[in-house]
């Protein structure tokens, strides 16, 4: 049984894409019936998880951290399928599935950080982190080490195609052809702070570049930017979509992705391979979980801390388009390739038998592959 929050701490669709390669990668050992999908949240989540290739069995609505009547409802569930082992996708998804099925063994997939202490029966959950700074905040959380397995995310194959193209988005904004479009990728548990962009565009414009802002309207401070940007009459320069829940739809227009650093250390990992897949590059901060997943100038913009530094690396990148199409053609190589996908696909199967030793036993087992990966872990 596979568990995921779309809309918890994470990278929504990208958590959401990971999860349809991972059951693949199950179903693909265990046989197509055997691996259910579960979707915890709203039913915009339920319809966010359908979009991204998956197929889930239920869904079960979820305010906070951890509600007894989330519980009960998953407890019920498992009670009629009787799960072997529950893979979990994200912090919430893990108490959750703790406290609900504390008998069954659990495997926790984290793109963004989770401490162990809520999560019931911690030392025993294998857990499988998108990147080895995130492997290293797990041990500094509570996790065991010899539980933590560290694995690159995949580039999420986001078949869709968008709605509109460039031109037509561009003009429903207002954007000329010279005008940046920077785009924030959705936030970790809507924490993010919107005034950080709006500032660092804000630096970007003062220095004579058009600019246009995109923003999630949920995310942190966002009333507090529609009131600057009216009394300083920006409206035109700074848009709320919800689309950016589905950020294929409006990628054709976007020039550059930022990713924001959340004020309780949230972030989500798979920020990199979410840019990756939208075809333009990422400009994050040094220190952030994105940050470890790119090389500055290579397959991304590392800023330093502070909305001057955000301003300078955009005015250095706009200065130079053709770095900006090297950026993007580097970062689908990195995370696009077919060794990535399988390593992947192969480091959840391991954690799922590790977990559950003997689990594969009467299928055709994990991939040959799988003997070089478990001798180098």
């Amino acid at each position: 049984m596979c568990v995921v929050d779309p809309f918890g701490p994470g990278a929504g669709a990208a958590t959401l894409s990971a999860c349809a390669v991972a059951v693949r990668a199950l179903r693909q050992s265990w046989g197509v019936g055997r691996v259910e999908v579960g979707v915890l949240g709203t039913p915009d989540a339920h319809q966010l998880a359908v979009e991204c290739g998956l197929s889930p069995a239920w869904r079960i609505p979820i305010l906070g951290k951890f509600t007894r009547i989330a519980a009960q409802t998953l407890s019920r569930l498992a009670q009629r399928d009787h799960p072997t082992v529950v893979v979990a996708w994200g912090s919430r998804a893990a108490i959750l599935a703790s406290h609900a099925l504390q008998d069954t063994p659990l495997v926790v997939a984290l793109d963004a950080p989770c401490e162990s202490k809520h999560v019931r029966n911690a030392e025993f959950a294998e857990v499988l982190c998108m990147g080895d700074a995130l492997a290293d905040h797990a041990c500094r959380s509570g996790w065991l080490p010899i539980r933590i397995r560290s694995v690159l995310a995949p580039m999420p194959e986001w078949s869709q195609v968008p709605s509109l193209d460039r031109n037509s988005l561009r003009r429903n904004w207002n954007a000329t052809d010279t005008d940046w479009v920077v785009g924030v990728l959705p936030p970790s548990g809507q924490f993010s702070d919107a005034l950080f962009a709006f500032h660092a565009m804000g630096r970007f414009a003062l220095a004579g570049h058009g600019a246009h802002l995109v923003l999630d309207p949920t995310m942190r401070n966002a009333g507090e930017v529609r009131s600057i940007a009216r009394k300083l009459k920006l409206n035109e320069r700074v848009h709320f979509d919800s689309r950016l829940k589905c950020p294929w739809k409006i990628s054709p227009a976007v020039d550059v992705w930022m990713s924001l650093a959340d004020l309780h250390h949230d972030e989500s990992a798979l920020h990199p391979c979410m840019a990756a897949a939208l075809g333009v590059p990422l400009i994050t901060a040094t220190g952030s979980f994105a940050a470890s997943g790119i090389e500055h100038q290579v397959d991304g913009i590392i800023a330093r801390p502070g909305i001057n530094a955000f301003a300078f690396e955009m005015i250095q990148a706009a200065k130079n388009p053709s770095l900006l199409a090297s950026m993007a053609s580097a970062a689908r190589v990195r995370y696009g390739s077919q060794s990535v996908r399988q390593g992947f696909s192969i480091a959840i199967q391991e954690c799922v038998a590790r977990a559950c030793p003997g689990i594969f036993s009467q299928t055709a087992g994990l991939p040959a592959d799988s003997k070089l990966a478990a001798a180098s872990t």
